[in-house]
């Protein structure tokens, strides 16, 4: 999050220096954009995902070029804040007699467990529709990628050994590999100002288990992973250059 808006700075500065030199900007329509689109996204798991966590939250980030001919190729990150677990068995047996994990004295151990990751990809995709003074664009991309997920536990820490240091790899089920996603989306497009945008994301990823020992298998997890997610985002669309020429003859995207 923080490199996006340096970057944004960065870019937004040269864009307002070569305005400058060069006199006024090529009309919206017709021009090539960098856009900053932050929000905020709700999905719902399925397949192999939905074993450990049902659902999460995040707010998706991503920094897109438009071209003149509403192509849009773009780079997004996703983080994942789920704090619902439903993993059966994560311990196996280093539970004790009543089903819990006792600490150090004795007593059990209160956990709170939720979902961590994130999901980074590279996309390409097309506006469709938009005219002069109707910015409403519809916009379907395709990407593939890199994601990865794992469970983090909380509890006071230095009171059950058995949970922490290297032992601590040995539950978090750290899950990782490649990606693909589909997002399909409508837009309000205009180059002036702050816009919006919601729509469908849907993902696919086909990971692999990367711990060497996973205490509730009572052994390693060799197998490929299919995990799946679909919900819905929306938020905002920086532009990051703004087109003063358009106080005079106001445009949008076509």
């Amino acid at each position: 999050m923080r490199n996006l808006f340096l970057t944004f700075l960065i870019l937004r500065s040269a864009t307002l220096q070569a305005q400058t030199v060069q006199g006024p900007a090529p009309e919206p329509g017709n021009g090539s954009f960098l856009l900053l689109r932050v929000g905020g996204g709700f999905y719902i798991t399925g397949a192999d995902l939905a074993d450990g966590f049902p659902q999460f939250a995040s707010l998706p980030t991503g920094l897109y070029y438009k071209s003149a001919k509403n192509i849009t190729l773009g780079i997004n990150y996703t983080p994942f804040w789920g704090n619902k677990v439903s993993y059966n068995n994560l311990f196996g047996d280093v539970l004790g007699p009543s089903g819990e994990i006792l600490d150090q004295n004795g007593f059990p151990t209160i956990i709170r467990y939720y979902m961590r990751g994130n999901s980074t990809t590279f996309t390409a995709g097309k506006l469709l529709g938009g005219k002069p003074g109707k910015p409403g664009q519809f916009e379907i991309a395709l990407g593939t990628g890199f994601m990865q997920h794992y469970v983090k536990m909380q509890f006071d820490a230095g009171r059950t050994p058995q949970l922490e240091g290297a032992y601590a790899k040995g539950y978090d089920r750290l899950t990782n590999g490649l990606q693909l996603v589909q997002h399909f989306r409508w837009h309000y497009l205009n180059p002036e100002t702050i816009s919006l945008f919601a729509g469908l994301d849907v993902a696919q990823g086909f990971t692999k288990n990367r711990r060497s020992w996973n205490y509730g298998n009572r052994g390693p997890d060799k197998s490929t992973h299919f995990d799946f997610y679909t919900g819905i985002s929306a938020g905002i669309i920086i532009p990051l250059s703004l087109k003063s020429q358009a106080q005079d003859n106001p445009k949008y995207f076509e």
